[in-house]
Parts: structure tokens; C-alpha cells; sequence
């Protein structure tokens, strides 16, 4: 009888197991230096964002998930640092070697698809360090019908330096190389980016002051002016630093709008104060979403956006040394 009952449980687990096997897919993972710690995952698969903690015990783990369309799982140390992605689907098995010291470093297989990603990532470390732009790009013309190059321009290309040429880069991939799920989100931001309205000449800005009362700031006012649009902890030392050496040189010919979109007034008020600076401060609610900012076309902040007299944007992009040096040429010329 015990052994009838034993058999049973087989079968049942064995068909249980082949039933969840196109169900679900399995990730195992190894971390060198092999350290007993939590990890999250997350993936957006299906409408809607999965997530999970998983314990990785001496350097190994191993957990399930499920996507029944190909989705990008991301693995993060428990203060969301990334350590490792994977391009995902029901019905495989994965496997993943994480450093912790360099991302770069990770070597993923279980499809063809995270082999080739993972080799890329490794093989090209120095040059992703020292311009991921161009070696991505290189990777994509060369490589127009495989999805790798959509995983590339998603997750090592900064559009926000080149949105043009990400947009072209973009439409060179086949359609069969970036499927919509991986893409839709995307494309809704990029395209934000390259309207012409973006590109227009930038108008008065409507920003909650200080004082927690509405006020405007025109661009037209000076010779240039120089909007620089961060949040909390992003306002590091050398933005700060070098605001203040530019406002130094120009004061009198720059307007400058530092506009803030942390999540509440609170964070932004505490950080304006430390800072002590004479430009203008500004809040705007709703972050990057809210009304007004939106129609900047800001993809990520830090953010710079540098105009002419005429609002001409003459920069827009994540540098704050190539916008100092922007507002400095139109100054000179005018003067």
C-alpha cells in the first residue's frame, strides 16, 4: 500500500512539474565570492510588474517565475543595485554568473539570446565604460536582426545624449528583432524626446517658488539662460560646483532655473537651502510627468537645457560641463 501511495505522489509530482515546466521559467545563479544574501527581482511581463525576494545561500540560488511573452528580469542586492539581467520566457532555464564588483562581468546562458548579451557585455566592458553610445550603436547596425540590439539600446545606450540617433537606431532594428513588449515604454518616451515641440523654442516656465507661490521664468530675460532640472540625491557636489562658477563668470548676462522634481516640496526645500545659491529655485509637481515639464521632453535627470536669447535650445542633454560650456560660447558671442 505504501508503495502504491508512493508511486502516486510520483506521478503526480512528475506531471505537476511538466505542466508548470511551460508555465514558468527557472533562473539558477552563482555570485562570486559566494556570499549568503537576499536578492530582488523584478521583470515587467503581461501587464503588470512582478516582483520577488530570493536568498542566495553561499553564493547560490535558485528561484521560478513566470512570463508567457519574452520579458527582461533584472536582479538587484537588496539596495537595488544592479547586478545582472536576463531576457526571459516561459518554458526555459536559465543560467546566471553574477559579480558583484562588475556588472560588466556577468556571464548568462540557457538561450543563444542572453549568451551572445552577456559575451557582448563582457568582451566590450573598457568600451561601455568609456562610451556605451558608440559601441552600442556599432553592435546595432552590424546586427539589425537580432534582439540583442534591442537589449543593448534599451539598457547601454543613454538616449538622452542622442535622441536622434537612438530613434534611428530604433527604426534600423527588423521588427521581428524588438518586440512590442520589450519596446511599447520605450517608444512612448523617445518619442517625447524627438517631437519637434521639444525642440522648439523654449517658453516661459511656470514653477512653485520658494516662497511656495507661483512665479515664471523666462528664458528671454538674459543672453542665456541655463535650465537644469534634478532631484534628490542626483544634486551632487559638482553640479552645485559648477552652477556656481558659471553663475560666477555670467551672473549678470545668465538665468538660471534650478527646477526640482524630488517627490514632495519638503525634500526639495532642504536641498535648495544647503545648497545657498543666487539663481532661482524652482519646484515642479508631478516629477517628470507633471504639467509643464512634460512638454520638455525630459528623459532623465540630471538634465540641462541651455538657450539663446531668442529660446533657441542650443543644449539639451545630461552634461553639466558641455552645458556650462554652451552657456560660456553664447555669452562670448554676444558680448
Amino acid at each position: 500500500m505504501k508503495r502504491i501511495l508512493y508511486l502516486a505522489a510520483l506521478v503526480l509530482a512528475l506531471a505537476a512539474g511538466a505542466c508548470s515546466d511551460t508555465e514558468q521559467f527557472r533562473v539558477n545563479g552563482t555570485i562570486k565570492g559566494k556570499p549568503s544574501q537576499n536578492l530582488r527581482v523584478g521583470y515587467y511581463a503581461d501587464g503588470v510588474f512582478h516582483s520577488q525576494i530570493t536568498a542566495a545561500r553561499e553564493g547560490e540560488f535558485e528561484f521560478f517565475a513566470s512570463s508567457s511573452q519574452p520579458a527582461i528580469l533584472e536582479i538587484t542586492d537588496y539596495e537595488y543595485r544592479p547586478l545582472g539581467r536576463l531576457y526571459v520566457v516561459n518554458g526555459e532555464t536559465y543560467t546566471i554568473e553574477i559579480d558583484p564588483a562588475d556588472p560588466y562581468a556577468v556571464k548568462a546562458g540557457g538561450s543563444p539570446v542572453n549568451e551572445r548579451w552577456s559575451a557582448f557585455l563582457r568582451d566590450k566592458a573598457d568600451a561601455l565604460r568609456v562610451d556605451a553610445n558608440t559601441a552600442v550603436a556599432a553592435y546595432i547596425r552590424a546586427n539589425p536582426a537580432d534582439v540583442v540590439s534591442t537589449l543593448l539600446l534599451l539598457y547601454s545606450y543613454d538616449s538622452s545624449r542622442s535622441p536622434v540617433e537612438a530613434d534611428s537606431l530604433l527604426a534600423a532594428i527588423a521588427p521581428e528583432a524588438r518586440p512590442s513588449a520589450l519596446t511599447e515604454g520605450y517608444i512612448y518616451l523617445l518619442q517625447r524626446m524627438v517631437s519637434d515641440e521639444v525642440f522648439a523654442p523654449l517658453a516661459d516656465i511656470r514653477y512653485i517658488d520658494m516662497r511656495d507661490s507661483l512665479a515664471t521664468f523666462s528664458p528671454r530675460s538674459r543672453k542665456a539662460s541655463l535650465l537644469m532640472v534634478t532631484r534628490e540625491p542626483e544634486r551632487h557636489d559638482s553640479i552645485i560646483e559648477a552652477m556656481r562658477a558659471l553663475d560666477k563668470r555670467h551672473g549678470r548676462y545668465l538665468a538660471i532655473l534650478d527646477y526640482s522634481v524630488d517627490p514632495d516640496t519638503a525634500t526639495w526645500h532642504r536641498a535648495a537651502r544647503a545648497d545657498s545659491a543666487a539663481w532661482k529655485h524652482g519646484w515642479a509637481p508631478g516629477a517628470l510627468a507633471g504639467f509643464g515639464v512634460d512638454a520638455l521632453g525630459i528623459p532623465a535627470t540630471p538634465f540641462f537645457i541651455v538657450c539663446d536669447t531668442a529660446g533657441t535650445q542650443l543644449y539639451r542633454g545630461p552634461s553639466v560641463s558641455r552645458a556650462a560650456a554652451v552657456a560660456d560660447s553664447i555669452i562670448k558671442t554676444e558680448l
